[in-house]
């Protein structure tokens, strides 16, 4: 693989409802005041149809293990000689993980999703091609892979007790590289998923110590794989999404019309309607 959502009881009546009358005055006025990106970005969906799109990914994958309990300086009361067998064994996911498998998965994710949007993969460049308004850019340049400890809170037995109880996560960071035309823009996503804590309740060992146990949902390989089929689906949107929302930036600005960044938006190509998001998206870097 190359690099690869009039009376008094009327008066009092008519005062009761001044609030709920701003309200809805306030909830029309912000309608307004929104319809013009709205339009915009429907009319970028309409003429986006049959772009195509480049899309590249990394020759591999940068993972690491970040589990305390992974760290060499906090096994010291284990053999020498038993330390990395302990690494391995502790370690759920990144020491399983077949680059090119992932890699694969994510790439045929994402080329599928690309049809839901009415595009098209297609590797179009040349020494003489640039990307345009319908040929779009999509460079996944660097794709980290982290295995980590977080913890949940757990009711454990007691109604209102809580227990803060350790699990395993795994985060997934892209860097990108998006171009649609002279300027290239440099963006940023994370994703994690990690074990559920199904239960959690307390025992007493043979010296009458109280032990807390856990019960998970543990996370898998094969989960993960599952996850790489998410990703894909998410980063092609994610891109469509920025596209879509720096179009209707600049032809905002273009036609002199008022505009916020804090204004951004999503398109649903299975509901087919627009809708606004505050961190669902891509950042820049």
């Amino acid at each position: 693989m190359t690099r690869q959502r009039y009376n008094k009881s009327k008066c009092r009546d008519v005062i009761s409802r001044v609030p709920m009358l701003f309200m809805a005055l306030a909830f029309v006025m912000s309608f307004v005041s929104c319809a013009p990106h709205k339009k915009l970005a429907y009319d970028f969906v309409r003429d986006a149809k049959g772009t195509s799109v480049a899309f590249y990914l990394p020759n591999e994958l940068e993972k690491k293990n970040i589990r305390k309990d992974c760290q060499i300086e906090n096994l010291y009361h284990i053999e020498t000689e038993y330390v990395q067998d302990t690494i391995e064994a502790r370690t759920k996911i990144v020491n399983k993980i077949d680059d090119e498998m992932f890699l694969d998965i994510l790439f045929a994710s994402f080329e599928s999703t690309l049809k839901d949007y009415d595009l098209s993969l297609e590797y179009w460049e040349n020494e003489n091609s640039k990307a345009d308004s319908l040929h779009w850019v999509v460079d996944l340049s660097h794709i980290e892979i982290l295995e980590y400890i977080e913890y949940q809170m757990a009711q454990c037995v007691v109604e209102g007790d809580y227990e803060m109880i350790p699990s395993v996560g795994v985060n997934v960071a892209a860097w990108i590289d998006l171009v649609n035309g002279k300027e290239a823009n440099f963006v940023y996503t994370e994703q994690s998923f990690y074990e559920q804590i199904s239960d959690c309740y307390y025992t007493m060992d043979s010296l009458n110590n109280i032990i807390l146990n856990a019960e998970y949902q543990s996370i898998t390989i094969k989960d993960f794989y599952d996850f790489a089929v998410l990703l894909g689906k998410l980063y092609a949107g994610y891109s469509f999404d920025y596209f879509m929302n720096e179009y209707v930036k600049k032809e905002m600005k273009k036609k002199g019309l008022e505009y916020s960044d804090d204004i951004y938006m999503r398109y649903d190509p299975y509901e087919m309607y627009i809708y606004y998001t505050g961190n669902d998206k891509l950042i820049e870097i």
